[in-house]
């Protein structure tokens, strides 16, 4: 598995390759902005977008996926609670930030869950309900890697006072999240990249999702 990063869009979200070097296949997580960069670069490369992926449905992570769909044709998933917000600017926060503005989407040709498996030639990325961000926020894991999106963040995470977001489920998403077995490379929503460990160790978030640390 080859991952490559963009930073993408005036609210530097990151966009991900997750290539299958195998079959050159691969698939985008959060296309957040700047579609026909995203588009070009697969090309360059050589590589067939079969895939498109949301962590969850606020604007920042799909500002590209309609052209993005309309080029390649790719399918795109989400988790099925955050799938009203693809065609609701309100929602997905676009009203909210830029006033006046609109987006709205096609609905996903996969609605997602816990526990489904998404393949990429011959990768698997497995599906972790995430909520607390969003109501249908999700990270996905494969081979000592999370795509946490913004449920967690180097030494931080995402905020939790947009459509959706509730504190206690991100805590316990968190929870969830640092009793994973093993280390694990976090590539986040926004900033850069982490480890697990660093986290488990450094990030405040994490300490306060214990249960001891509410006595």
């Amino acid at each position: 598995m080859t991952i490559l990063t963009f930073i993408v869009g005036a609210v530097q979200t990151n966009c991900y390759f997750v290539i299958d070097e195998k079959t050159s296949r691969c698939a985008v997580i959060d296309p957040g902005a700047e579609a026909r960069r995203i588009i070009n670069k697969a090309a360059e490369r050589g590589l067939t977008i079969s895939q498109i992926l949301l962590t969850h449905s606020h604007f920042d992570h799909m500002l590209a996926l309609e052209e993005l769909r309309r080029v390649t044709g790719a399918p795109l998933a989400i988790h099925r609670l955050d799938a009203p917000a693809l065609t609701n600017s309100e929602i997905n926060c676009m009203r909210r930030f830029i006033s006046g503005a609109e987006l709205n989407c096609r609905q996903a040709e996969r609605l997602i869950e816990h526990g489904d498996i998404i393949e990429i030639g011959e990768i698997n990325l497995t599906v972790m309900h995430t909520p607390g961000h969003t109501i249908g926020s999700v990270c996905y894991l494969s081979d000592g890697v999370i795509f946490s999106g913004d449920t967690l963040f180097r030494d931080g995470i995402g905020r939790y006072d947009l459509w959706g977001g509730d504190y206690s489920a991100l805590c316990e998403s968190l929870a969830s999240l640092r009793d994973l077995d093993g280390d694990y490379r976090v590539y986040p929503g926004h900033g850069s990249t982490t480890s697990l460990s660093h986290e488990r160790a450094n990030n405040p978030y994490l300490a306060m999702s214990q249960p001891d640390a509410w006595m």
